[in-house]
């Protein structure tokens, strides 16, 4: 008979006759080599992620003949808080040699670590690893190594993460590597927020239980010391309330749970006072260094009427958003528009989470695997906490003292489906190890999971989503992963659920070559050599282009504000009867009219200004870029309008803007160019994109 360490040999000797398990192996051993090559790969070969190429739509004309830079996938231009904002923030911040306060900005400046963590000269770049690249490797390598190094490195972390909640289930944690970073959730919104969070909390979370677990390594110990301390301050920076209240919950949950594992062998020494000291004083001494000089910009943010002034209750979320991660695997290729929402909205994280509470009685049952019940169980209990608020909500009195008013229900559930994947893996990982369920009872629960499932698809609007073809196929695909998983068809399992996985995020961004989508228009050529020429002149740009000029480092009047510019809209509005609207997180469409200005709310965070011949003048307005024939208002004689480049072929031209001695608004407006609708203030309707969700 052959003993069980023959078996165990035999099984060894097989795997590694297996040239795929030695390659995949090898892959996971040499797995920080692994991800060094392909960072330098992205960055040698000038590859990002971004939209960027939706610009294409608003203006098309290049001058190096390319059609597009996108070699895979698509551009996402509902993703406009990436390609119209955040892309163009880094590329303005390039331009300007990456002041804290950028003065291209309307007429005070931005402060640009405010504005979604952009590329600064200043201490608090510690916290953005990401944004290292821009300072040695220029705009668009920069960004190369941006998509780059946060994709690659939340691989990797992903991968430690669940090497920990598996007790080192490598192919486990394969999996859950790309589970994790190739969540739609992660994914439609990777260069916000989300994306941003979601490493610093995977980081903070290897790294606190490292330091821990390896205790005896002094020089391991100081090593997670530092991921703490660039993890840390880059958490607290991000200043999304919405997201980091959960995240911060989850933290200390996961470090309560890993402090109770390892409380029977952990013993400070003398190294832990300056380390841990050390590490916390950094922290605290960036940070106060970042409110010290950054006080006036987060008082005008946190005094916003949207969203600063916003307040949740939490509660109302119906319960088939949980299974919103079965569209997953069709979001990347069919647009979900139902009820004012999109793709990036509905975007989740597949997860087992009805399971794992199904299971939850013979994992507190079993008398196998006591000492990993710990983490487990704190997962379980972060989950319960969250689901509460997210569908029920908590009394006004407690959410207030847990800070649960920052957090909206629909972001509190991306923080939920986060942390149901994390509860997942755990449970697998047991579950597959310690728990033997009677076939029977594998069917019921089965069943149970299924129909909440099919609930959930057929009387919420993903009924509207899918035709029924993709309803049968949703349901039998998910049906038959459960099944795999609950009769433990490992292989199985691991290799479907990554190709649903893959599927559902790999496709959601672009591959794409350079930045000519913004930097290879003539238009874009055009207002750099004006610039040169004149490099203190103010612009404004009209319609949808307004974001477009800050790119190229043109000093610009309208663009989008993370707070608002009072003095400047002051100027305009001394009696501040308009600051309802202009008080606020805004994309800032603007148009010159000689009738008077007028201010309108499009959306919650946007807001068109038809300014007046007469404000241009006061505000030192000198260039115009508008694809309307703005000479037609010249025989007015209030302002004068010389066209110096264009028409090109979408029409946008830019002018040279002069004024007469009197520039005053006539007593009867009238607009000889055309298309205002006055009685609304709003001049043609914006792009297609994610505004309305941006907080």
């Amino acid at each position: 008979m052959e003993s069980r360490a023959q078996k165990r040999t035999r099984h060894i000797s097989y795997e590694r006759m297996n040239p795929f398990v030695w390659i995949l192996d090898q892959i996971i051993r040499f797995r920080y080599l692994v991800g060094l090559l392909f960072l330098i790969l992205i960055v040698v070969f000038n590859l990002n992620g971004s939209s960027i190429g939706s610009w294409d739509k608003i203006v098309s004309e290049r001058s190096d003949g390319k059609k597009s830079d996108v070699i895979f996938g698509e551009n996402r231009q509902v993703r406009s808080d990436e390609w119209m904002v955040q892309t163009p923030f880094y590329f303005s911040q390039v331009e300007n040699d990456y002041p804290v306060v950028n003065k291209q900005y309307s007429k005070e400046g931005q402060n640009m670590i405010i504005a979604y963590n952009s590329p600064v000269k200043d201490l608090t770049v510690i916290g953005k690893p990401f944004n290292w690249g821009f300072f040695f490797l220029g705009k668009e390598r920069g960004l190369s190594f941006y998509w780059g190094f946060k994709l690659i490195g939340m691989l990797l972390l992903s991968f430690e993460l669940v090497m920990i909640l598996t007790k080192r289930n490598k192919y486990l944690a394969l999996l859950g590597a790309f589970w994790i970073t190739y969540s739609p959730s992660i994914q439609w919104w990777f260069m916000q927020h989300v994306g941003d969070l979601m490493f610093f909390t995977l980081a903070l979370m290897v790294a606190s239980y490292y330091y821990i677990a390896s205790h005896q390594n002094k020089l391991l110990r100081l090593l997670m010391m530092i991921i703490i301390v660039i993890s840390g301050i880059g958490f607290v920076l991000v200043l999304y309330p919405a997201h980091q209240v959960p995240l911060v919950y989850l933290i200390l949950f996961w470090l309560f749970g890993t402090l109770i594992h390892f409380r029977k062998e952990i013993v400070l020494d003398i190294w832990d006072l300056p380390i841990i000291l050390g590490g916390l004083g950094i922290i605290a001494f960036v940070l106060l260094h970042f409110y010290t000089n950054s006080k006036t910009a987060i008082d005008a943010t946190l005094n916003t009427l949207y969203p600063g002034r916003r307040e949740a209750g939490g509660g109302g979320r119906p319960p088939s958003d949980f299974f919103l991660f079965l569209t997953n695997w069709k979001i990347p290729f069919d647009d979900f528009n139902f009820y004012g929402t999109n793709n990036g909205e509905v975007a989740s994280y597949f997860n087992f989470l009805p399971l794992s509470l199904l299971l939850s009685p013979f994992i507190v049952f079993s008398k196998k695997g006591k000492g990993e019940k710990y983490i487990g169980g704190i997962l379980g209990l972060f989950c319960c906490f969250m689901f509460g608020w997210v569908f029920f909500g908590y009394s006004h009195g407690i959410a207030k003292v847990l800070l649960l008013t920052y957090v909206t229900s629909t972001r509190g559930l991306v923080t939920l489906g986060f942390g149901g994947v994390l509860w997942s893996l755990w449970t697998i990982n047991f579950f597959w190890k310690y728990i033997k369920v009677p076939t029977w009872l594998k069917l019921i629960l089965f069943g149970l999971v299924m129909a909440l499932g099919t609930h959930a698809v057929v009387t919420s609007v993903m009924s509207l989503y899918f035709n029924n073809f993709e309803t049968y196929l949703t349901l039998i695909g998910f049906a038959l992963i459960l099944l795999c998983l609950l009769f433990k068809l490992k292989k199985t399992f691991v290799v479907s659920l990554g190709i649903i996985v893959l599927v559902s995020g790999i496709f959601v961004n672009p591959i794409v070559h350079g930045t000519g989508a913004i930097d290879k228009k003539t238009l874009a050529e055009e207002i750099v050599k004006i610039k040169h020429q004149d490099p203190d002149a103010l612009w404004l740009s009209e319609g949808d282009l307004y974001n477009f000029t800050p790119a190229l480092g043109v000093n610009t009047i309208n663009s989008v504000r993370f707070y608002p510019d009072m003095k400047l809209w002051h100027e305009i509005d001394p009696k501040h009867k308009e600051e309802k609207v202009y008080n606020r997180y805004a994309h800032t469409r603007a148009f010159v009219t000689a009738e008077p200005t007028k201010f309108h709310l499009d959306r919650p965070d946007m807001f068109t200004v038809n300014l007046n011949f007469t404000d241009c003048k006061k505000l030192g307005l000198k260039y115009v870029i508008s694809n309307r024939p703005l000479e037609d208002y010249n025989p007015l004689g209030y302002a004068q309008f010389k066209r110096i480049y264009g028409p090109d072929k979408d029409k946008w031209s830019v002018f040279r803007m002069s004024f007469t001695e009197d520039a005053s608004q006539t007593e009867e407006p009238i607009d000889p160019v055309g298309g205002t609708d006055n009685s609304q203030g709003v001049i043609p309707q914006p792009v297609p994109n994610d505004y309305g969700y941006s907080y």
